[in-house]
């Protein structure tokens, strides 16, 4: 693990911040790593969550905001491919692999990542979605390079990506971004065909991810390190979890606001032990005591 340095991609808001501190907690105590906090710009001071983090050690960066397309669009996942060029930048000489996650993600134990261009299966995407096709083709990328590949570009994060190629890979990314059409997730008739995934505004990242894989002529591997709260009630058997989705009984989306975020810590949810939701609703009761600590007082 010490060749790898994790990273996480995050915005200026209280809801990422309280998954952002949720995150370090999980993995300077699961991992016994330190984590990088790269934080885009809003045109506003910090939020005090990423403060906090910065008191307990946590090494908290500043990058530009990459949410524009070059089109005019605001696509948040382009901040994904500006973290991987920051943190390339700020990273130290000892770590060959940047490890780069979303906030929403926690660690059950320690796990080792590969020492290569890697990232995280993902069961619904299809590069054969015409939106998809289409890109493929402004992107100059002749169909068989993609078919040799497709079967290993269905990814997510984590993504590990090795440092020395991480600025050249992050620059690609975000051109391959900026080549989907325009806005096309607001025709989802046209993009979501009957008896295939459904595609949404988000995806354009990760399937941008793919066509840079291809462009730069890489080889990817795929792993299976982590878990997803879409089946809650599931043992925990990976070494990550990632809480990208809810429902009634717990939600990160309902700690969206300032307000609502600060509640985040003392939700009242139950879960069976073992479960996937009860390892992230444990976690979070373990990081609300460990900011509790005096040393995080903000008066």
């Amino acid at each position: 693990m010490d060749k790898h340095q994790i990273v996480v991609s995050a915005e200026n808001n209280a809801y990422m911040g309280w998954q952002c501190k949720l995150f370090y907690f999980s993995c300077v105590t699961r991992l016994k790593q330190q984590p990088i906090i790269i934080v885009h710009e809003t045109g506003q001071d910090w939020h005090p969550d990423f403060y906090d983090l910065a008191r307990a050690g946590c090494a908290v960066h500043s990058a530009p905001n990459y949410r524009t397309a070059s089109c005019g669009d605001d696509l948040p996942g382009r901040n994904c491919p500006g973290s991987l060029i920051k943190a390339a930048e700020v990273c130290d000489g000892r770590h060959e692999f940047l490890v780069l996650c979303d906030p929403d993600m926690i660690f059950v134990r320690a796990t080792d990542f590969l020492e290569c261009l890697s990232a995280e299966f993902s069961s619904f995407m299809d590069y054969d979605r015409d939106h998809v096709e289409h890109t493929r083709q402004r992107f100059g990328i002749q169909r068989d390079e993609l078919d040799a590949k497709k079967q290993k570009l269905t990814v997510a994060v984590p993504y590990v990506v090795p440092k020395a190629l991480a600025s050249e890979f992050g620059r690609t990314w975000l051109q391959a971004i900026d080549t989907f059409p325009s806005r096309a997730w607001e025709n989802e008739q046209q993009c979501n065909r009957p008896g295939t995934p459904v595609y949404e505004r988000r995806h354009v990242t990760m399937y941008a991810f793919g066509l840079a894989v291809v462009k730069l002529g890489l080889d990817i591997q795929v792993t299976h390190l982590t878990d997803h709260n879409y089946w809650p009630n599931e043992p925990a058997r990976a070494p990550m979890i990632h809480y990208a989705y809810g429902d009634e009984c717990w939600d990160k989306r309902n700690y969206f606001t300032d307000e609502r975020a600060s509640q985040v810590w003392e939700s009242q949810a139950k879960a069976a032990a073992g479960t996937i939701l009860s390892e992230v609703l444990s976690q979070l009761r373990q990081a609300r005591d460990f900011y509790r600590d005096p040393f995080f007082s903000r008066s």
